[in-house]
C-alpha cells in the first residue's frame, strides 16, 4: 500500500520512499518501522512490539529502536514521531493513502476549464483543432530531432570472447550483423568510437579510457561488449560505464535479432532508469532504484542479480535469499542453467553474509556442477572466489588456498590473464593476513610473471607494486613501490591502487616527519574526500589543530554529500580523534552521535576500525 503525507509519498510493500517524486535513501530497518506505524497510525507501539515486527526474531538491543527513531525524524521532522513515557512511540503526521493522479487528456481539461462561460462545444473544437496542430508539429519535430533526444553512446567495436577466437559458428556475417544491428538501434544514439586500440581490458579497467573516449564523442555513456557462442546459442555480454557508475549485463539467444531486441530492451530501461548518474558508493540510493527497477521489469535478469548482490552489500541478507530463491525457480521453469547456477552463488553469498556457513556450501556445489557440465570456465572461477570467501569466514586458510588456485586454473581455460592475476593477488594478499610469508611472495611473483608473460599494459601493474609496497620489511622499499604506483598510474584516472598508494606513502613520510614530502603528494586545490581527510592527518600529526579541522570537516561534508557511509565515518572517526588532541573534546560530540548512529550499519567498518574506536573511547556493537 501507498501512503502520503507531508510532501512524501511511501510504498510499504517495496518499501520504497519519494520526495516530490524522486526516491529517497532510506535504510532497510527505517522502511521497515516506518510501515509499521503508517500500518496503524493511531496506535502507540511499544518497544518489546517493534523489535518483534521490524527486527523479527533478531537479537538487537532496544538501542536498534532509539537510533532508528531518530533516523525517521531526521528524516520528517522531531514532530513526526510521538514518544509516550514507558508506553513507546505513535505517529503524528496527518497520513492518507495515496491515491495515482488520474489521466486527463489535454482537451478535456481545457474544456472543463471554459465550459461554463463559453459553451461547452465550441471550445471543445478549438482545443481538439489545437492538439491536432500540436501533435502534427511535434511528430515533425520528432522525426527530425529524434537522434539529439536519445542518450549519446560512445560505442566501441565488438570484442571476440577468447574462446570463441577460432569458433567457425561466429563467422563474420554473423558478427557483422549483430555489430550493424546495435548501430541502428533506436534505444540510444550510438557514436562510433575510432582510435582506440588494444581496449580488449576495458572489462577491468575502463577508467583507463572512459576520459579520452567521451571527449572525443561527447558522450558521457562508454559501451564495449564481448560476443561469442554457447552451444547453437549466441552470448553478449557488456558494459555501460559513466562518470560515476558502470553497469554490467549478459544475454543469449538463437538468433540475432531476438539477442538484440534483448539487449535494447535492457539498455533502454538502464539508461531511462538514470542508474548510471549515480554515485556507485551511494549503496542506499543505488539500492532503492533497483528496486524500482525490478518492479518495472521483474522478468530481467540483470536487474534481479544486481538487486541481489545489492540486499547483500547493504545487510538485507534475508530479502537476498528469497530474491535468489526466485531467480532459481524462474531459471528451472524457463530451463536456463546458467541463470540457476548464478542464483545458487548468489544465494550462497548471502548465506555466508548472514553467517549460515553450512548452508553455502550446498548451493556453491551445485552451481559448480552446472557450470563444468556447461563447460563455462570463467563462471567456475568466479564460484571459486565464493568458495575462497566462505574459507575465509570459517577461518581455513588450506581450503582459502585450494579454492583460489582453483580459480586461476580456470581462469587460464578461459583464456582471461587478469582474472587469474586478481585471483593471484588475493591469495597473496590473504596469505599475508594469515601469516604465510612464503605464499605472499610465491603469489604476488606470480601475478608481475603472468602481466609479463601476456604483455600486458602497464597500469596493471600497480595493484603489484602496491601490495609489494604493503608486505615491504623495510621503510625505504616501501616508499619505493609506493612511489612506483604513482609513476605509472595517471592521477586524472580513478585507481583504487594510486589512491591507497597515496594514503599509505603519506603516512610513511608522517612517521619520518617529512611533512612538506606528504602534502606534496596532494593538489593545493580541488581535493576528493579521501585527499581532504589524509592532508587533515598531516595537519593533525604537526599539531596545526585550525587547518587539520577545516579539512577534517571538509572531506565529512563531501562524503555524506557522495552518500559514501564508510568514508563519511573515516572523516567523523578522524575528527573526533584531532578535537581530542587538540584539547576540544566538547567538538567532537556531533561526530561521536554521528559514529553511533550510522556505524552500526556498516558491520565491517566497525571491525576494521575497532583500535581507534577503542582509542577514541567510542563503544560500538
Amino acid at each position: 500500500m501507498k501512503y502520503a503525507f507531508k510532501e512524501f509519498v511511501f510504498d510499504s510493500e517495496q518499501l520504497i520512499l519519494y520526495k516530490n517524486n524522486d526516491v529517497i535513501a532510506c535504510r532497510h530497518n527505517e522502511a521497515k518501522l516506518l510501515a509499521l506505524f503508517l500500518s496503524e497510525p493511531q496506535r502507540v507501539f511499544s518497544k518489546d512490539e517493534i523489535l518483534e515486527q521490524v527486527w523479527a526474531g533478531k537479537v538487537v538491543s532496544e538501542q536498534a529502536v532509539f537510533q532508528n527513531i531518530s533516523l525517521l525524524r531526521a528524516l520528517f521532522g522531531e514532530d513526526a514521531i510521538k514518544t509516550f513515557s514507558k508506553k513507546g512511540y505513535q505517529w503524528q503526521l496527518d497520513t492518507m493513502p495515496y491515491v495515482e493522479p488520474p489521466f486527463a487528456p489535454a482537451a478535456t481539461q481545457l474544456a472543463t476549464a471554459v465550459n461554463s462561460r463559453f459553451g461547452r462545444s465550441f471550445w471543445v473544437a478549438i482545443a481538439l483543432a489545437l492538439i491536432v496542430l500540436s501533435t502534427g508539429y511535434f511528430l515533425y519535430w520528432r522525426s527530425v530531432q529524434s537522434d539529439s533526444q536519445l542518450t549519446r553512446v560512445a560505442l566501441l567495436p565488438l570484442l571476440i570472447k577468447p574462446n570463441d577466437q577460432h569458433n567457425a559458428n561466429l563467422d563474420a556475417e554473423l558478427v557483422k550483423s549483430v555489430w550493424e544491428g546495435i548501430n541502428q538501434t533506436n534505444t540510444f544514439h550510438p557514436v562510433i568510437v575510432s582510435g582506440i586500440k588494444d581496449y580488449d581490458d576495458f572489462f577491468y579497467t575502463p577508467q583507463k579510457y572512459f576520459t579520452q573516449i567521451t571527449q572525443q564523442t561527447r558522450s558521457g555513456i562508454v559501451m564495449v561488449a564481448k560476443l561469442g557462442m554457447r552451444g547453437s546459442k549466441i552470448s553478449i555480454n557488456y558494459l555501460l560505464k559513466s562518470e560515476k557508475g558502470i553497469w554490467g549485463a549478459g544475454h543469449e539467444a538463437e538468433t540475432v535479432p531476438l539477442l538484440l531486441e534483448k539487449l535494447n530492451a535492457h539498455v533502454a530501461l538502464v539508461l531511462q532508469s538514470k542508474i548510471l548518474d549515480m554515485d556507485s558508493l551511494d549503496s542506499a540510493l543505488r539500492n532503492a532504484k533497483l528496486k524500482i527497477l525490478h518492479q518495472q521489469a521483474s522478468d530481467d535478469f540483470n536487474v534481479l542479480s544486481q538487486l541481489i548482490h545489492s540486499e547483500i552489500q547493504t545487510g538485507n541478507t534475508d530479502n537476498a535469499i528469497l530474491l535468489a530463491g526466485e531467480m532459481v525457480e524462474r531459471a528451472q521453469f524457463q530451463g536456463d542453467k546458467l541463470r540457476e547456477a548464478w542464483a545458487y552463488v548468489l544465494v550462497a553469498d548471502a548465506f555466508i553474509a548472514q553467517g549460515l556457513y553450512e548452508n553455502a556450501g550446498p548451493k556453491l556445489q551445485k552451481a559448480l556442477e552446472i557450470f563444468q557440465a556447461e563447460q563455462d570456465s570463467s563462471s567456475l572461477a568466479v564460484t571459486q572466489y565464493s568458495y575462497a570467501r566462505l574459507a575465509f569466514a570459517k577461518n581455513d586458510y588450506a581450503l582459502f588456498k585450494q579454492s583460489v588456485v582453483a580459480a586461476m586454473r580456470f581462469a587460464k581455460e578461459a583464456q582471461d590473464p587478469l582474472l587469474e592475476v586478481n585471483a593471484s593477488n588475493y591469495l597473496s594478499v590473504t596469505a599475508n593476513k594469515f601469516g604465510e610469508k612464503l605464499d605472499r611472495q610465491t603469489y604476488l611473483e606470480r601475478s608481475e610473471a603472468i602481466l609479463d608473460q601476456t604483455h600486458q599494459s602497464k597500469e596493471h601493474y600497480g595493484s603489484v607494486y602496491f601490495y609489494a609496497g604493503m608486505f615491504a620489511e623495510t621503510p625505504v622499499l616501501a616508499e619505493k613501490n609506493y612511489r612506483k604506483v604513482l609513476a605509472i598510474l595517471p592521477a586524472d584516472q580513478e585507481w583504487w591502487e594510486r589512491e591507497r598508494a597515496q594514503v599509505h606513502l603519506a603516512e610513511l613520510l608522517i612517521k619520518q616527519a617529512r611533512w612538506e614530502e606528504a602534502l606534496e603528494l596532494f593538489p593545493k586545490d580541488k581535493l576528493q574526500g579521501s585527499e581532504e581527510l589524509m592532508v587533515a592527518k598531516i595537519y593533525a600529526a604537526q599539531q596545526q589543530w585550525s587547518q587539520a579541522e577545516a579539512h577534517g570537516l571538509s572531506a565529512f561534508k563531501l562524503a555524506n554529500l557522495n552518500g559514501q557511509a564508510s568514508s563519511a565515518l573515516d572523516a567523523a572517526l578522524s575528527l573526533v580523534t584531532i578535537y581530542q588532541e587538540a584539547g576540544t573534546p566538547e567538538k567532537a560530540q556531533v561526530h561521536r552521535q554521528f559514529l553511533h548512529r550510522e556505524a552500526k550499519n556498516v558491520a565491517y567498518w566497525i571491525k576494521f576500525n575497532k583500535d581507534a574506536l577503542d582509542k577514541a573511547g567510542i563503544a560500538l556493537e
